[in-house]
């Protein structure tokens, strides 16, 4: 049996706030992004590591931002930075596993994250290592880049995207993948060595896409969710299985098969249209404006 077989979870539970008037607009909270327009909140969220001597280092970060009203599509929609959540681990094993890291909100007084800066200064307890970051981002390299330190592992270094050795043939299955739902819908799989592949997802909710009930309104503001760990395996050279919403301490993942097209555009999980991921150009599910 796979690491992803004995745990499938049919049921998708969504959830739209309700219709209420519309909340002043929040002002941006010092020392953190909150309120703060963040254009393509996917090029921040999921993992980046760097490899050290005995295990890989990194930050998995996921951003839920805020949308007024009910969008019918993401394309040219202002998003507002709403929270986040930053886990910092260490993976000895090609793929990660429950508590190999630790997580903290970015509204923590141990956190301080302003623009491309991230700095964390977390002390030693009994269950957990000591941490400390100082990080910069770079949008142009793609990176951050500073100090890392979990445990014994103090360095200056450079966070990048997951990613096997030079020489390493690329997977199939690499890629940004996108399926027609309200949420589990968009999942970004990256490779980290010759055989094992990592990943997380995007939840883009258009509930203005939606039609409603007479008497039932659409939300006057709407949550988008980045960066969702996902597990990924490769069963065979043509077949994937993908766990979505994994290693949460509380139910649920979420967990669909995939064979790939001989034309590597799609994963087909069956016969309903929603059950198959479409590949997408670039790292982003939600397209550019025109």
């Amino acid at each position: 049996m796979t690491m992803l077989g004995s745990r499938l979870v049919p049921l998708i539970l969504f959830v739209f706030l309700p219709s209420r008037a519309p909340a002043q607009q929040p002002q941006p909270a010092r020392g953190t992004m909150r309120g703060i327009v963040i254009d393509h909140p996917e090029r921040l969220s999921g993992s980046w590591e760097v490899k050290g001597d005995h295990a890989v280092y990194g930050l998995h970060i996921q951003v839920t931002t805020r949308v007024d009203g009910a969008p019918i599509t993401l394309t040219g929609v202002r998003q507002i930075f709403h929270s986040a959540s930053i886990d910092v681990y260490e993976r000895t094993g090609p793929t990660r596993r429950f508590g190999d890291g630790g997580w903290f909100s970015d509204d923590s007084p141990q956190l301080l994250w302003t623009d491309r800066h991230l700095v964390l200064k977390h002390s030693a307890t009994r269950t957990d290592p000591e941490v400390q970051l100082d990080l910069t981002f770079d949008p142009v390299s793609n990176s951050w880049s500073g100090r890392f330190r979990r445990g014994t592992f103090d360095r200056s270094v450079t966070l990048l995207r997951p990613h096997p050795e030079t020489g390493v043939a690329r997977s199939p299955f690499v890629g940004t993948w996108s399926r027609p739902a309200q949420g589990n819908n968009c999942l970004h799989i990256v490779q980290t060595g010759s055989e094992s592949l990592a990943g997380w997802s995007d939840d883009l909710a258009t509930p203005g896409a939606l039609r409603y009930a007479n008497g039932i309104r659409p939300p006057v503001e709407t949550f988008e969710q980045y960066g969702s760990i996902a597990l990924v395996e490769a069963v065979s050279p043509g077949a994937v299985l993908m766990e979505l919403k994994a290693l949460r301490p509380a139910c649920c993942s979420i967990t669909y098969a995939g064979k790939l097209t001989p034309d590597r555009k799609e994963l087909r999980g069956g016969d309903a249209v929603r059950s198959n991921w479409t590949r997408v150009r670039g790292n982003s599910c939600v397209a550019e404006p025109r």
